[in-house]
């Protein structure tokens, strides 16, 4: 097994853990939002891998993604995850039961991990964007399953150089508990660790300036002295200084990044709302039993509380209609129809004659 000394010093390796404990505590948010599910991804374990000491033996059978960084970071991000989590995975996306004995990647389920994968991802760049201090942007990721590990090494390492493995635990609340892989690159790690403030000094990039030799003794002394600042330059310069605590690397404190305005192009949305003869009918047998509430009104009258409080047994109330005009049909609260009284069998009935236009009941509204 390589000893991760030999390419990374021990803050760097846990460096490259917090940034990706931070990005992935992101997709887990994400995922849990896709899923209506509390998931939790535990602290990684990251270790150093050659082409011969590879394996997948822990979530084998398995199936890939793979994530390209298009902007602010180069390189490929690898996940690894177990055939049977992704089948646990989409059946709660797809709301239905998958045999594990029939179940196969077609394309929907790939496209399904997929589409997940993309909201995990992304969130993780962002978060990761906030750690390094540039933005950070990812393709679409392309899901396949992995035949087996020879191939995946073929495929992805060389030959010459290890990758950084990064275990995590992940548990789906009611669903699983397991563990994924991601692999990441020695190159797009020490690209991390180096925005994170980590990298040591031989490790600068070659574009960075050296720093400045120290003068010898006597060279110092015979140079004169440079003029001091001024006091107000001094306490602006000071000013930063104060304000960064100390023990965290300064890249972490520098100005927040523009983000780039992103344009939406909004398009509106035209329904047709024509209903054939057929459709109609369907949807009337949907309400015809919805009960509504019939009352008659034979008439009104307005009074005053003086009045009302005055009201007794025998008291007389005149209404504003005329001993045989037409009484008023309300279905509802909403008056539909006319008619007269009529008895029927001891009871009160009204003999509809007249059915007021639906525009006049529209317009009354």
């Amino acid at each position: 097994m390589n000893d991760n000394n030999t390419y990374f010093t021990p803050m760097e390796i846990d460096g490259i853990g917090e940034i990706l404990n931070i990005s992935l505590g992101s997709s887990a948010t994400a995922m849990s939002d896709m899923l209506g599910r509390k998931v939790t991804i535990t602290t990684p374990n990251v270790q150093i891998r050659g082409y011969d000491e590879f394996e997948i033996s822990e979530v084998e059978p398995a199936v890939g993604v793979e994530i390209t960084y298009v902007t602010g970071l180069d390189g490929n991000n690898l996940m690894l995850l177990k055939r049977d989590d992704v089948r646990k995975i989409l059946e709660i996306l797809m709301y239905t039961e998958i045999d594990p004995d029939t179940f196969e990647l077609d394309e929907l389920s790939l496209s399904a991990v997929c589409e997940l994968m993309n909201q995990m991802m992304g969130a993780s760049a962002t978060a990761m964007a906030d750690v390094i201090g540039t933005v950070v942007n990812i393709s679409t990721p392309v899901a396949f399953e992995v035949e087996n590990a020879e191939t995946f090494k073929q495929k992805y390492f060389k030959s010459d150089e290890p990758m950084v493995e990064v275990y995590f635990n992940i548990e789906i609340e009611d669903t699983f508990s397991s563990k994924f892989i991601t692999m990441l690159s020695m190159d797009l790690c020490k690209k991390l660790i180096a925005s994170f403030g980590f990298m040591d000094g031989n490790e600068k990039s070659e574009g960075e300036a050296a720093p400045a030799p120290i003068p010898d003794m006597a060279s110092a002394a015979a140079a004169p002295a440079a003029p001091a600042p001024m006091p107000q330059m001094q306490s602006q310069m000071a000013q930063p200084a104060q304000m960064m605590p100390q023990g965290y690397p300064p890249q972490m404190y520098g100005q927040p990044y523009p983000a780039d305005p992103r344009l939406i192009n909004v398009q509106p949305i035209y329904h047709n709302y024509e209903v054939s003869p057929a459709e109609a009918g369907t949807n009337l047998d949907l309400i015809m039993k919805v009960p509504l509430q019939v009352s008659v009104e034979i008439g009104r009258t307005k009074k005053l509380v003086k009045d009302i409080l005055e009201l007794g047994q025998g008291s007389l109330v005149v209404l504003d209609k005329l001993a045989g005009d037409q009484v008023d049909v309300y279905v509802n609260g909403q008056c539909i129809a006319k008619g007269d009284v009529v008895v029927v069998d001891d009871n009160f009935g009204v003999r509809i004659t007249e059915v007021i236009k639906k525009t006049d009941i529209i317009n009354s509204l």
